[in-house]
């Protein structure tokens, strides 16, 4: 009995109680996982490059007037270069980068009218890729 409720004590009051403290310490904070930081090499961004029109005139109905492009690419957060990537002979490319915005900026090479001003916007998911197709203007016309 309790010395100061003159109630029956639970055999074992204490102990349950710090269980219950602790179960509710743990299932506050939640599972061991949720604050873990994504690993960078999860995320990031992939997909293809085209530029176009690559034909002068009007559009050809079921002609396609773009093409896969390979060139080098800047990866910009807060307008700092924070990675770089090559897209392929097929315009396919992937670029490792942790959850957030970003700007993609073509290298000042590329062979089209104002390449650096030709900025595309793409999120990274806090899982996985963003699945993206960029398209860059030729100036043709």
């Amino acid at each position: 009995m309790d010395a100061l409720t003159k109630t029956p004590r639970h055999p074992g009051g204490r102990i349950s109680s710090y269980v219950l403290l602790l179960l509710a310490t743990i299932l506050s904070v939640g599972p061991p996982h949720a604050n873990t930081p994504v690993s960078a090499d999860e995320t990031g961004i992939k997909g293809t490059v085209l530029i176009g029109p690559i034909r002068p005139g009007p559009a050809m109905v079921g002609q396609s007037n773009e093409a896969p492009f390979r060139a080098t690419f800047h990866v910009l957060s807060s307008d700092k270069v924070v990675a770089h990537f090559e897209s392929d002979d097929k315009g396919n490319f992937r670029v490792v980068l942790l959850p957030g915005d970003y700007t993609i900026v073509p290298d000042a090479s590329a062979p089209f009218p104002h390449a650096r001003r030709q900025r595309k916007t793409v999120t990274v998911p806090e899982d996985g890729f963003a699945d993206v197709i960029l398209r860059f203007d030729t100036g043709m016309r």
